[in-house]
């Protein structure tokens, strides 16, 4: 969060230096551990070894088994635990304040920790790589590898795991895990670290080229114009020549992570019996029936002829197999109250 999540509360916390974030960490991790009587597996996220001031601490928190049986409520845990003066939820992640500075809490699936680990450790690798992965038409994030499929209309119909093994993510990315694993001593050993992977350019990274939320996130980001200035002042202008179809990758991705392309079948198959399905029975055909029926009494009307079958399948069947008039006889009696 950069140490900015509790601003919109009023509340400033300081930056504090490497033996009060270290500190801060172990009361935190300690604390947790007396007040449940389970071991609970936390883990402080890694930064550069050298880094002399931090503005906040993420701490990452296993949700285990024994952790999600306890039926404990993140946000309330940390109001009876610490007694903040605010705590600001970001899409999971609790922000707080303890002794004048930021905590974050981030929980985290057990089968997800590993990867989580390798994601948020050494900020901003994670962002580099993941705008990196989205050139081969992968996200990548905390929970791992994905394919986004996405549907006939263009929306997301499904994340499809690739993998959360980190040795593999990387040798994919063409990133050097080994040299990963021996950790950085500096920002820059970051920096040069991720501009010596074989598929760095230096353009997929200014700001001008990312799309509007992820430009407004980056702006945020003080290690990612750290990143910036460096690749400007250096002269660094590499380049790699991306397919513009990311669909030309798929193969490639199938010989490292085997199965997306079955899976793919799969969806596409299903994907278009939906198009066919949303061109025999839509609400622009209803309104060619009746003209009068828009807004909420169409919508009423479209669900209650989907009610009638028996099944959800009886319904996709009827519509995949009956001509247009059959379907416009079948809902004009339905819509009639002739078919019970």
């Amino acid at each position: 969060m950069g140490g900015k999540a509790l601003n919109k509360y009023g509340i400033t916390t300081e930056r504090k230096n490497t033996e009060e974030f270290l500190r801060i960490g172990k009361e935190i991790q300690a604390h947790i551990q007396f007040d449940f009587d389970f071991p609970v597996v936390t883990e402080i996220v890694t930064c550069y070894h050298t880094k002399p001031d931090h503005g906040d601490l993420d701490l990452l928190i296993k949700i285990d088994g024994n952790f999600h049986n306890s039926g404990t409520d993140l946000r309330e845990y940390i109001q009876i635990a610490f007694a903040p003066r605010a705590i600001h939820n970001n899409g999971g992640v609790y922000s707080f304040d303890y002794d004048n500075f930021q905590v974050d809490f981030i929980p985290v699936k057990e089968s997800r920790w590993e990867t989580a680990k390798v994601y948020y450790s050494y900020d901003p690798l994670g962002n580099i790589m993941g705008k990196t992965f989205h050139k081969f038409g992968l996200s990548y994030g905390w929970d791992g590898l994905f394919y986004k499929f996405r549907n006939f209309n263009g929306r997301l119909a499904q994340n499809i795991l690739l993998s959360n093994d980190a040795r593999k993510i990387f040798e994919f990315g063409g990133y050097d895990y080994d040299r990963y694993l021996q950790g950085f001593e500096t920002l820059e050993d970051i920096i040069k670290f991720a501009i010596n992977c074989k598929y760095f350019d230096t353009e997929i990274f200014q700001m001008d080229n990312l799309k509007s939320i992820d430009k407004k996130r980056n702006r945020k980001r003080g290690s990612y114009h750290v990143f910036l200035k460096y690749l400007e002042d250096n002269d660094i202008n590499i380049r790699y020549d991306f397919e513009t179809n990311k669909e030309s990758y798929l193969l490639m991705v199938e010989e490292t992570f085997p199965g997306l392309m079955s899976q793919l079948y799969d969806l596409r198959m299903k994907d278009n019996e939906n198009k066919r399905l949303s061109q025999k029975f839509n609400g622009d055909l209803v309104m060619s029936w009746l003209p009068n029926l828009k807004g909420k009494e169409l919508g009423n009307a479209m669900t209650g002829f989907k009610d009638s079958f028996d099944s959800e399948e009886d319904y996709r069947t009827f519509v995949l197999n009956a001509c247009y008039s059959a379907i416009e006889n079948r809902f004009m009696d339905t819509y009639n109250g002739k078919h019970e």
